[in-house]
C-alpha cells in the first residue's frame, strides 16, 4: 500500500469519458459528495458519473425508485450453507471472517447500513467498490473490516491487455484512492468490485472493465421530470399578476386615463375584496372597468402526464413495478401484491444472488460452501408457500394412488416433487403393512397367554 500526497483535483477516466472531479479543500472528507455535486445543478447528461449523481439527487422519480429497491434489498436474511442448503456454522477461517462481517462490517456501520450504501452506489453508478482492511501480511479474504469506497475517488490501473489474459491482475494491476489530498495505492486483489448484473452488457471493449449505470439511457426522462417540476414550481411561486383591471371609460377623445389618486383608491378598494370573512365577496362600483385574466392553466401543459410517463420509463429500466409507486390507475390490492412479488423475483433476488456469489468467491469459501440471501420470510412469499402447499397436497394424493398400485417408485415420486430422491430415509417399493394381531393391537391391549377372561353372573 503506497500513500502519496496529491492535488485536490482528480482526473478520472471511465466509460472513455474524462471527468474532472474537484474537491474543495474546505469541504474535503465527509462533504466530498456534496462538493462533487455542487457545480452540476443544471447538468442534464447522465452518461457521466457526475450526471448520474445529479439525477439521483435532483430527480424525485429516480430517487424514489432506487431507494425503494435498496430497502427491498435490505430485507434479505444471510446464511452460510452447503451444497444441500443445510446451515453451516464454523467460527474459524474464511467462514468465521464472513460471519463476523455480516454482523459488524466496520466500526461505524451495521450490516444493513453497509449493504444499503453499497447497493445505492451499485444502482446509481452501475458498480460498487468494497475495500477490506487487513494487517500487513494478511490476505484480503482474512479481513474483518470492510468499507464502501465512493466511486468518484477510486481509479483503476490497467495494463491495456484484455482478451488474451487469464488472470485479473494481468488486466487490472491495482487501484488508486484519492481522498483528503492523498493518494493510496491498493493491490488488485484487495478491492472487490460488484457490478449491476442487469446492465453489464456492452458492445464496446473499453467498457468491459466496468458496470454500466442504468441512468446512462435515461437522460431524456430524467431531464423531462426535473423540467416539469421546475415549470410547476415557477407557475406556483412566480405566477405574477392574476390579471389586468383597466379603465373602460371613454369620451369623444377616446379612453379616459385614470389619475394617480384614482389608481390608488382603486387598489385600496380592491384589497377589501377576497375570500376571508373580513373581506367583501361582491364588487359594487360606479367605475367603468374591464378585466383581462392573465393566469395560465397548468392542465394544458400536461405536466402530470409527462411526469407519470417518464417515471414509467425509469421504473421499467430499473425493473420496478409502477403499481408500487402510488399511481392509482389500475392499482388494486391484488395488483400491488403481485407487483411486490414481481419486484423480488425479477430484480431483487437475481441481484442478491450476484452479490452473494461475488462475496463467496472473494472470501474464498471452501468448495460447496456459499453465502445465501433468502427472502422466504416475507409475507408475499408466505402467501405463495400456502398456495404451493395446496398444490403439493393434490400432487401427493395423485402420486399416492400410483405408488400404492406399484406403478411408480418412491424415488420417482420424490423426483416429480423436485425433492432429492437419494437423501432420505424410507423404502423404495411400496409394501403392504402387516395386519395387527389381538396380542399386539394397542387398541385392544395385550393379553397374557395364561390369562383368560371371565364373566360374573348375578
Amino acid at each position: 500500500m503506497k500513500l502519496t500526497k496529491t492535488f485536490p483535483f482528480v482526473q478520472r477516466k471511465t466509460y472513455s469519458l474524462n471527468r474532472p472531479i474537484r474537491l474543495d479543500d474546505a469541504q474535503e472528507g465527509a462533504d466530498a459528495f456534496y462538493t462533487f455535486m455542487q457545480n452540476w445543478s443544471t447538468n442534464r447528461e447522465t452518461a457521466t458519473m457526475a450526471g448520474q449523481a445529479w439525477a439521483y439527487t435532483n430527480c424525485p422519480s429516480v430517487n424514489a425508485i432506487i431507494n425503494k429497491k435498496v430497502r427491498a434489498f435490505m430485507n434479505a436474511r444471510y446464511t452460510i450453507v452447503d451444497e444441500h442448503d443445510d446451515l453451516v456454522k464454523i467460527t474459524k477461517g474464511p467462514l468465521g471472517v464472513l460471519t463476523s462481517i455480516l454482523k459488524h462490517p466496520n466500526p461505524l456501520q451495521t450490516w444493513n447500513e453497509f449493504a444499503a450504501q453499497a447497493k445505492l452506489y451499485e444502482q446509481v453508478f452501475g458498480e460498487v467498490y468494497i475495500f477490506p482492511v487487513t494487517s500487513i501480511g494478511f490476505k484480503a479474504s482474512e479481513a474483518t473490516t470492510v468499507w464502501v469506497i465512493p466511486n468518484w475517488i477510486i481509479t483503476e490501473k490497467v495494463t491495456g491487455k484484455l482478451f488474451n489474459q487469464t488472470e485479473a491482475n494481468k488486466i487490472i494491476t491495482g487501484y488508486t484512492i484519492s481522498f483528503n489530498g492523498f493518494q493510496t495505492d491498493i493491490p488488485q486483489d484487495q478491492i472487490l468490485m460488484i457490478r449491476d448484473v442487469s446492465m453489464y452488457v456492452t458492445q464496446r471493449s473499453d467498457l468491459l472493465l466496468h458496470g454500466m449505470s442504468r441512468l446512462f439511457a435515461l437522460a431524456a426522462p430524467v431531464s423531462n421530470i426535473i423540467a416539469a417540476y421546475e415549470a410547476r414550481n415557477v407557475l406556483i411561486t412566480r405566477k405574477g399578476a392574476l390579471g389586468i383591471l383597466s379603465n373602460d371609460g371613454r369620451d369623444v377623445g377616446g379612453t379616459i386615463p385614470l389619475r394617480p389618486k384614482e389608481k390608488k383608491d382603486l387598489q385600496d378598494d380592491f384589497q377589501t375584496y377576497g375570500m376571508s370573512r373580513e373581506q367583501f365577496q361582491v364588487i359594487i362600483t360606479n367605475a367603468s372597468l374591464k378585466w383581462q385574466a392573465m393566469t395560465f392553466p397548468t392542465k394544458e401543459l400536461m405536466l402530470f402526464e409527462e411526469i407519470e410517463d417518464d417515471t414509467r420509463q425509469i421504473a421499467d429500466c430499473y425493473d420496478f413495478p409502477m403499481f408500487l409507486l402510488g399511481f392509482k390507475a389500475g392499482s388494486t390490492f391484488s395488483n400491488v401484491m403481485e407487483a411486490k412479488k414481481s419486484l423480488y423475483q425479477d430484480a431483487i433476488i437475481p441481484e442478491a444472488e450476484n452479490w452473494t456469489t461475488a462475496l463467496t468467491n472473494f472470501f474464498q469459501l471452501p468448495d460447496g460452501i456459499r453465502l445465501k440471501a433468502s427472502y422466504n420470510h416475507l409475507e408475499i412469499f408466505q402467501r405463495s408457500r400456502k398456495d404451493e402447499a395446496i398444490v403439493l397436497t393434490a400432487i401427493c394424493k395423485a402420486f399416492d394412488i400410483a405408488y400404492k398400485a406399484k406403478i411408480i417408485t418412491l424415488e420417482e415420486w420424490r423426483s416429480k416433487m423436485e425433492m432429492d430422491p437419494v437423501r432420505f430415509n424410507g423404502s423404495t417399493f411400496y409394501t403392504e403393512p402387516s395386519k395387527p394381531t389381538p396380542d399386539t393391537n394397542p387398541d385392544l391391549g395385550q393379553v397374557p397367554a395364561n390369562q383368560t377372561t371371565s364373566t360374573t353372573q348375578t
